[in-house]
C-alpha cells in the first residue's frame, strides 16, 4: 500500500519512510492467514416456471405501488 501525503513535513516523511523500510524485512517472514469465513448455506431456487415467477414479481411490485400510492394520498390529504 503506497499512500503519499504531500502535507507531511520532510521530518514526518522521513520518519514514516524509515519505519516502513525497517518493517519491510519482517513482512517477508510474517505468517498471515485470512480470517475464518462463516459457512454459506446453499439455497435452491423454487421449482416454478418462468411465467409463474414473472407473474409473482409483478404481483409483488403492484402491491408495493399500491402501498406507496395509498400512503402518499393519506400523507398529503391529512396535511391540508
Amino acid at each position: 500500500m503506497i499512500i503519499i501525503n504531500f502535507s507531511d513535513t520532510s521530518k514526518q516523511a522521513f520518519t514514516k519512510g524509515l519505519s516502513k523500510g525497517m518493517a519491510a524485512p519482517l513482512m517477508l517472514f510474517g505468517h498471515f492467514s485470512p480470517p475464518n469465513l462463516p459457512e454459506v448455506k446453499q439455497i435452491s431456487p423454487p421449482s416454478i416456471s418462468d411465467k409463474q415467477a414473472l407473474n409473482n414479481d409483478w404481483l409483488t411490485i403492484g402491491a408495493d405501488f399500491n402501498n406507496v400510492i395509498a400512503s402518499y394520498g393519506q400523507k398529503h390529504h391529512t396535511e391540508k
